[in-house]
Order: C-alpha cells, then structure tokens, then sequence
C-alpha cells in the first residue's frame, strides 16, 4: 500500500541538533516536536516545537500523529492538549469580558480546570497552581480587550515605542502587544546587538514569559546577518503603552 504524505510524527527529540522550521530555534534534546513528513525525491521530516505546530485541520483522530502511542504519559497528556485546543481565533468582547471578571480564588477545582482546558492550558497540578494559570489568563483577556481596541496604526506605534517588531497581520500584532504587556519587552540579542530576540514558550499559558528565546538575525543596509544565539531566559524590559 502507498503512503499518503503529509504524514505527521511526535516524539521527542533525540538531539539537540535540529532546528524548528517556524521559529528556527534549536529544538531541546527530549523536547517534544513535531515532524512533518512529505516525499520529494525521498522522503523529508520538517521538526518544529509542538507549540510551533498548527494541528492539521483534516487531522480527526490523534492517533494519526505517529509515534503518538509510544509517549510517556505526561508527554501524551502534553499533546492531548495541544490536540485538543481550538484554533487561534479573534475572541469577542463578551468571551474576553467573562475571562476578565474571572475569580480563581473563588471558583471551585472543576470549575478551574474546566476553563483551563478550554484555554488548551494544563489543567493539572494544585489548586493553587491552577489559580496562578487563571490569573495570567484574566490579565491576558483584560490585556487582549485593550489593544484590540486599537487601529493597526496604533498598534505598531505602541511595538515602535517599545522597539519591537511592527510587521503581520492585526492578530499578530495585538498578541505582540499583549505579551509585551504581560511579561515585559523582548529585549536586542546580547551576542549579535541588531536582531530583537523571539521567543517560543512550552505551554499557552503558566509560563509566566519564560521559554526559549531566540535571535532571528537582522539586516544591515541589505545583507542580512545571522545569528544563532539560543537562551532559556533573557532580561525582559518595562512595557510602555
């Protein structure tokens, strides 16, 4: 029997040699990854972070991913999730409105783990862990509904001021906006000095603006110069809005 391609594959990784194909940053040994599967004259794997990767919409039954059986169980928990997560949409006011008026402190464990999982967020850990998670998902809501407010223009005024990068669509810009609101600016590359660092974060929500952080390069005049600084952390800045 033929093979149909794309095929898709999950599983750690074996190295820390690959590089996601989104973000271009280097993809952590055990780190989970995705792997795209087509056929050129041979058969090619594109690796990208399990956050960098969109589910593929005709994509029914987690069991197509392979190697998906083989996981450990937290590690299937993991991509259970990110399986599971809507699609990235613009949320109304009224949805951000109910996240904003959120109470963790006041909610009931399956009450939190019920919007948690809505958000496509880890709904484990502690009743106090789970409250943490809710209140970065009410101050994002409160942060969301604010800058979806704004034009485009006001938007990329704001990432200006902020020396943050101005380019993509509104939706991109307004989540820019938001995490620079939540968790302070991306701050230049240390090594290189041009490129303004990305960062790729393990879950959407509880990480509190830790991840992987990146330098894409930069260009000066026309040449683009490289980069391939690679961090766990970096020295966040004060957001101005």
């Amino acid at each position: 029997m033929m093979a149909s391609y794309p095929r898709f594959v999950v599983g750690p990784a074996a190295s820390g040699r690959a590089s996601c194909k989104s973000c271009k940053a280097k993809i952590d040994k055990d780190a989970l990854r995705v792997g795209t599967i087509t056929m050129g004259e041979f058969e090619m794997t594109a690796w990208r972070h399990l956050e960098c990767q969109r589910k593929p919409k005709w994509m029914t039954d987690i069991n197509e991913l392979g190697g998906f059986l083989a996981l450990t169980a937290d590690a299937k928990a993991k991509v259970e999730a990110w399986f599971s997560a809507a699609p990235a949409k613009k949320r109304s006011a009224t949805e951000l409105e109910a996240d904003a008026s959120l109470n963790p402190k006041k909610m009931k464990v399956n009450d939190m783990k019920k919007v948690l999982q809505e958000h496509g967020a880890d709904a484990g850990g502690s009743k106090q862990d789970m409250q943490e998670k809710l209140s970065e998902v009410k101050g994002r809501a409160a942060a969301e509904a604010h800058y979806q407010a704004k034009t485009i223009a006001q938007l990329k005024a704001v990432l200006e001021s902020n020396g943050q990068l101005k380019g993509g669509t509104k939706p991109a810009l307004v989540d820019r906006c938001v995490d620079g609101k939540l968790f302070g600016r991306l701050p230049r590359c240390p090594k290189c000095g041009g490129g303004v660092l990305r960062v790729v974060y393990q879950s959407k929500v509880g990480h509190g603006g830790k991840g992987k952080f990146s330098c894409p390069g930069y260009y000066d005049d026309d040449h683009f110069v490289r980069c391939n600084y690679t961090a766990n952390e970096a020295e966040r800045g004060q957001w101005a809005d």
